[in-house]
């Protein structure tokens, strides 16, 4: 069974230390910053961000199998991933989930980018500071949902990254149904449209507190 799970804007609170770090510039706080046309840049670009995104996400939870030649399966799919494997190590499932901030914020920073190129920049670092802390905020949700079963979750873990290739965003897409639930796409090169988009595994396990 496919889940969803949404939030609105309003929802997310930004985080400055993290849009300049996103664009390239030091770690700093927002009261931080000397550079007044700086600032208000920043301020600007999360304030468009903030009023086009729409956060979505889809999310299944399957049982998961890890064998000694660091074989993965779960839904009838299998890979081979030594990093994945150490990451879900003593997990008894496995969600994968895919989350979106929507069409509207890749269309608003095209539109910047032909206005205000430097605007455009630090909303591309805006985005990438929603999606991350709408995952952030996501995962949050389903901790208290396992912990209320005795279970705990793994670090999410994306395609791409290790030796997870990107191919794998197929299996995301077919499971999740993504282009039907969340109006994803997956371009020849295995990146999705919109652009701040995730998708990611969470391994699932047991509490031996409890």
């Amino acid at each position: 069974m496919i889940f969803q799970y949404r939030l609105n804007s309003g929802q997310i609170e930004p985080d400055y230390s993290e849009l300049y770090r996103y664009a390239g510039f030091a770690r700093h706080k927002l009261n931080d910053v000397d550079d007044v046309q700086m600032k208000e840049l920043a301020q600007s670009a999360v304030e468009l961000v903030s009023e086009k995104m729409n956060c979505r996400s889809v999310y299944s939870r399957f049982q998961l199998e890890l064998t000694e030649d660091d074989t993965i399966s779960f839904a009838g799919k299998s890979l081979q991933s030594h990093h994945l494997t150490l990451n879900l190590k003593g997990c008894h499932s496995v969600y994968l989930f895919a989350a979106t901030l929507g069409p509207g914020v890749d269309k608003a920073i095209q539109r910047e980018s032909k206005i205000n190129p430097a605007k455009a920049v630090m909303m591309q670092a805006a985005g990438a500071m929603f999606i991350e802390k709408y995952c952030d905020m996501f995962m949050g949700y389903l901790l208290e949902e396992e912990k209320a079963q005795g279970n705990l979750l793994k670090p999410r873990y994306s395609p791409g990254f290790g030796d997870v290739g990107l191919e794998v965003q197929k299996t995301f897409f077919e499971l999740l149904e993504c282009q039907k639930n969340l109006a994803l796409t997956l371009n020849d090169t295995l990146i999705m449209s919109p652009e701040k988009s995730v998708t990611a595994f969470v391994g699932v396990y047991k509490n031996e507190n409890e």
